[in-house]
């Protein structure tokens, strides 16, 4: 189970445990303690594809929209496995996979994975950790995605973030968008500029990247923070930290601060729509 920056294993701590068949398992239910993973697991698989916003974190939650859910009312009798768990410095996470009836078959379904900051409320002990868990990410299995020999019915489906995107997305749009936005060429005119934007982005940016009065060089910039920021019923967001430093005068330097949206683009992939600033600090003399 990656995290956020798609670093780091998972580390199997217990066997996997079948949980037992309930005739009545597809019916919503209420949960009734958010910080028990199984039962935020167990709701989301009687629950999905009806709503689940109050089970669902923020960037899932907006990845949901425009998905193909067909195949789900087609998989009957699902019960759930916890397959594993993970904890680093950052979240505590737990994978579970959901098996069911398929056309006759007994089959995995899907993997969900749970998760929540292992860093508890103020005031809390590590062991008395009281943050919900919510769901951060959805994979078909592999016996329905199939291969590129004999692609299976979940193949080519507009699904919603996986596992593996929640990784890559926010490592790619870093690496592939912010660091150019942020990128100052002497050389280059405004409208070259826009138009090497324009093949990373669906909207024209206003950022300007970090630059000398003159304009002849570039300030030395780094990215030292990068998360999900996406509120509650909103598009995906990211938001990405740093500071610049004027390479030939050290005590020149100041913060900044972009935020990236992403959607879905034409081919219902995820894309970046828009950067923009949040919260620049200026006040360090930062040249635009």
């Amino acid at each position: 189970m990656p995290s956020d920056g798609g670093s780091g294993s998972p580390e199997q701590t217990s066997p996997p445990v079948a949980a037992p068949e309930e005739e009545d398992e597809q019916q919503a239910a209420p949960v009734s303690d958010m910080t028990d993973p199984e039962q935020v697991a167990r709701a989301f698989m009687q629950s999905y594809p009806g709503d689940v916003a109050d089970l669902a974190d923020p960037t899932f939650l907006a990845s949901l929209d425009g998905v193909e859910v067909g195949l789900l009312n087609q998989i009957s009798n699902m019960r759930l496995e916890h397959v594993d768990q993970a904890t680093d410095d950052m979240t505590e996470q737990h994978a579970y996979t959901i098996h069911g009836t398929y056309q006759g078959q007994d089959i995995q379904a899907y993997t969900i994975v749970v998760s929540r900051p292992s860093e508890p409320i103020e005031g809390e002990s590590a062991d008395d950790n009281g943050l919900p868990y919510q769901v951060d990410s959805f994979d078909w299995s592999p016996f329905l995605l199939g291969d590129e020999d004999s692609p299976g019915p979940a193949a080519g489906l507009v699904s919603p973030l996986t596992a593996q995107q929640r990784g890559d997305l926010i490592a790619a749009t870093r690496t592939g968008v912010i660091a150019q936005v942020l990128t100052y060429n002497p050389d280059e005119s405004e409208k070259e500029r826009q138009a090497r934007l324009d093949e990373l982005m669906l909207e024209p940016t206003d950022v300007q990247p970090p630059s000398s009065r003159s304009g002849r060089y570039a300030m030395k910039v780094e990215i030292t923070s990068q998360y999900y920021s996406t509120e509650r019923g909103g598009p995906i967001t990211i938001g990405y930290d740093g500071t610049w430093v004027d390479p030939y005068n050290n005590s020149r330097h100041g913060p900044w601060s972009l935020t990236a949206t992403i959607v879905r683009g034409e081919d219902d992939r995820l894309v970046v729509q828009s950067v923009e600033e949040s919260n620049l600090d200026e006040s360090d003399g930062a040249e635009q």
